[in-house]
């Protein structure tokens, strides 16, 4: 006899597990279902020797206090999150070198006339140019507000005439905004740096999702978890129980089931069936759409189109250290740094996209962290977390056989060593205690996504945050069907898959209390029953 819930969540990532948590909030019964052993995906920590290693969080913004609360602190505050966070104590240090020489050193401070007095200070000139871009930031979310309320059907009118600024903004690329409001050359090869973390280059990446991300760190700071981003989704995870969402682990969703066009549940790989009035679903649509969904015939043919036009993000490779000796007595003093040859962007990123890994060319586009400086007790005393990371733009690990896989992964790791200690002039070899290397294949074993894509689709500003939001209301998939992630409309990052979970939860409930597909009001089923 199936059970039945209201939703079902497939996948306890963090933005599964903030739709758990709205949604229960709101009345639903929730079910989430998740098949390894622990909540949070690429939130999580894993253990060798006496370390223990942060799998993928680098800092997140919003949890400041008072005027630096941001949505996301205020989002935790009112489903009753509490952690303790450890302020980072600058944005972050870029170094453009080629070999060992250093064209660009720059370390970025937080707070917003400390950032804009530096970047005035190494580029003349920019104050003014500094301050549109934050003005921005408001115009940007505005806009995305009413996107959000209008659910697909904005006013045209109402666009052009009272968030105009932000339709303007819509229409360009991070890169040909900061030209437009004539930011310096200088002042751009340094606020260009974060660009990693949304793994297009500036001349393809859209200006609203770079000015929300940029503005918010450089504005209120960025923090990290004292025990690390797995302690976020726990958080998260008693707080859906506390309302009343129940959690299957160690548990494959294989089907999402349909009936007279519309989702009606799950079925699970041991035969297990659920049913439900809506699905929420932490997989790729790739995924869903080729592997999971009953009835093909019911994909509308814009997504089909959709899907063939994107292409995958990221593909993270990442060398954790375990070292013997503290940052202190290896002079290390930043938390992040971003090595780059180049400031320009678009050649980095191309980099990435042919970059063969057979080859002898040395590793670029490398950020380093070193989780001490921020967190002195998070490896036992006398040592440190390290961490060295790149990305791929293609699947080029699919060219390596299985016999050569552990041989080039090293070889990779190796390169990105012997850069950091290059152009840093650091020993690190002589420390090594402990090693893990993280590859694409990795990530593809552990996320399930395709390619280990880590980054959800590769963004553009044609398809990037604002552009998605903009067409989402009217974006139908299967009714019932909504897609929650790194490729879904808010894009990748723990900021904006954390947000997205709690707009989803939201619009779930719309469509469950608005009766589904019949369109016949219901009353949902409350409290699941706790586990």
């Amino acid at each position: 006899m199936s059970e039945r819930y209201d939703v079902v969540i497939i996948g306890a990532g963090n933005s599964g597990l903030t739709t758990a948590c709205r949604a229960s909030l709101m009345g639903l019964k929730c079910l989430c279902i998740e098949r390894q052993n622990t909540v949070g995906g690429a939130a999580a920590s894993f253990v060798r020797g006496r370390f223990e290693f942060e799998a993928s969080l680098h800092e997140i913004p919003d949890f400041g206090q008072g005027e630096l609360r941001g949505e996301l602190g205020r989002l935790f505050d009112e489903l009753g999150i509490e952690m303790e966070w450890l302020e980072i104590p600058d944005a972050f240090r870029v170094i453009v070198a080629e070999g060992s020489d250093r064209k660009l050193d720059a370390t970025v401070p937080h707070g917003r006339k400390a950032f804009t007095d530096y970047m005035e200070s190494v580029a003349p000139g920019s104050r003014e140019s500094i301050d549109l871009f934050f003005d921005a930031e408001a115009a940007v979310a505005s806009g995305l507000e009413y996107l959000g309320k209008s659910r697909g059907k904005p006013d045209r009118e109402l666009l052009r005439t009272e968030h105009a600024e932000f339709m303007k903004i819509l229409s360009m690329s991070a890169g040909e905004f900061l030209r437009t409001i004539k930011m310096p050359e200088k002042a751009i090869d340094i606020i260009s740096a974060y660009w990693p973390y949304q793994g297009s280059d500036m001349e393809t990446l859209d200006a609203s999702r770079y000015i929300m991300m940029a503005t918010s760190y450089f504005r209120g700071g960025a923090y990290m978890p004292k025990l690390r981003s797995h302690e976020i989704a726990n958080e998260l995870e008693k707080a859906a129980r506390r309302k009343g969402c129940d959690f299957w682990f160690n548990t494959e969703v294989t089907k999402i089931l349909t009936k007279d066009g519309a989702v009606c549940g799950v079925e699970t790989a041991d035969g297990r069936r659920v049913e439900c009035c809506a699905v929420v679903c932490n997989a790729f649509p790739d995924t869903a759409y080729t592997k999971m969904l009953d009835n093909k015939s019911l994909i509308p043919e814009y997504e089909l189109k959709k899907a063939n036009a994107r292409s995958y993000g990221f593909r993270a490779f990442v060398l954790y250290l375990g070292l013997d000796a503290t940052p202190e007595e290896l002079g290390i003093r930043d938390y992040t740094i971003f090595i780059y040859s180049t400031p320009d962007t678009v050649k980095l990123f191309d980099m990435g996209k042919h970059y063969d890994l057979y080859g002898d060319e040395p590793m670029d586009n490398i950020t380093f962290t070193c989780l001490n400086v921020v967190n002195p007790d998070a490896t036992p005393p006398g040592t440190s977390h390290f961490a060295l990371t790149t990305g791929f733009i293609t699947d080029a690990w699919d060219r390596v056989p299985p016999e050569d896989y552990n041989r080039v992964k090293r070889r990779i790791a190796e390169k990105m060593l012997d850069r950091y200690e290059e152009v840093m002039g650091i020993d690190i070899r002589s420390h090594i205690e402990e090693v893990s290397i993280a590859t694409p294949v990795t990530f593809a074993r552990y996320l399930g996504t395709p390619q280990g894509s880590v980054y959800g689709y590769h963004s553009s500003y044609w398809d990037g945050m604002s552009a998605r939001t903009l067409v989402g209301g009217r974006e139908q998939t299967v009714p019932g069907l909504f897609f929650v992630g790194a490729h879904a409309n808010r894009l990748s990052g723990f900021f904006p898959t954390l947000s997205l979970g709690d707009i989803t939860g939201r619009q779930v409930m719309g469509y469950v209390m608005s009766g589904g597909a019949s369109g016949k009001p219901s009353n949902p089923q409350k409290g699941g029953k706790q586990s």
